[in-house]
């Protein structure tokens, strides 16, 4: 990412402005930011689904702004995404729904049940694996997405606020499976506000930046002023901009649905 810019979706101030960041192979960086700020609108922009206002995301060596939908569907294949929003298919099993993006690669389902056996295990979800997802609770449900995302062993993994509805036991096997992609050779990004996960990401050695008024800064250059900085993301509620006169009666989310084209998009 260099000198990125993301504008607000009504105008104003930009979400993000000249950003900078590079994660490499077998490297974990988890970005903070308050609710509203842009992180869930970088994860779009890196996917090619939401458009810079300038600067460029490079995934995998390529530059996303270039790549036609052809190509960024190939791109998106070598990259696991856990999504806000899930996009599970709540009326599949948690087994089929992690198979699912080894059987759009043509991974026979002899093969890609016994992968997708082996990381609902990891997510403590053996006995909930034959079971429709929409039986399932939030916190099981959001560890099926994390077991597919890992499933195709990605070269990047970009996790959204992956233990937003996690208890503590929870959220260190969320933790634990993305560091273990990390030590694969993944590179990693955790996307998040919760303490608890802050904590978890320091004491696992994770490189930390935060976004805070547009700005993305590592949290190693922020010196005494880190305490500071992260007790504003912790209580500050953004306001978007006024929407334009015309279109005052057209509400339009901050959050933006991911992905956007659609809603298998999380696992093609």
């Amino acid at each position: 990412m260099v000198d990125v810019r993301l504008d607000h979706p009504r105008g104003g101030e930009p979400l993000v402005s000249e950003a900078n960041l590079r994660v490499l192979r077998g490297e974990v960086v988890m970005i903070v930011g308050a609710a509203g700020v842009g992180t869930s609108r970088m994860v779009a922009a890196a996917l090619g689904e939401w458009p810079t206002s300038s600067g460029r995301i490079e995934m995998l060596g390529r530059d996303v702004s270039k790549l036609r939908r052809a190509s960024l569907r190939l791109m998106r294949r070598r990259v696991g995404v856990v999504p806000q929003d899930l996009c599970l298919l709540d009326d599949r099993s948690a087994q089929i729904n992690v198979c699912l993006p080894l059987e759009i690669d043509g991974i026979p389902r002899s093969v890609s049940i016994v992968k997708a056996t082996s990381l609902l295990g990891d997510m403590k979800l053996s006995s909930e694996a034959s079971l429709p997802v929409e039986c399932l609770s939030a916190a099981e449900r959001q560890r099926v997405a994390v077991a597919r995302a890992l499933v195709r062993s990605p070269d990047i993994v970009i996790a959204d606020h992956p233990t937003s509805m996690q208890d503590a036991a929870g959220a260190e096997l969320v933790c634990n499976a993305l560091a273990a992609a990390a030590a694969k050779g993944a590179a990693v990004i955790v996307l998040g506000r919760d303490p608890a996960l802050r904590a978890m990401a320091e004491r696992l050695g994770w490189s930390m930046y935060v976004l805070v008024e547009g700005r993305l800064r590592a949290m190693a250059d922020l010196g005494s002023a880190v305490e500071e900085v992260l007790a504003s993301v912790d209580s500050v509620q953004v306001a978007p901009p006024e929407a334009p006169a015309a279109a005052e009666e057209e509400e339009q989310d901050n959050v933006v649905p991911f992905p956007l084209s659609a809603r298998t998009a999380g696992v093609a």
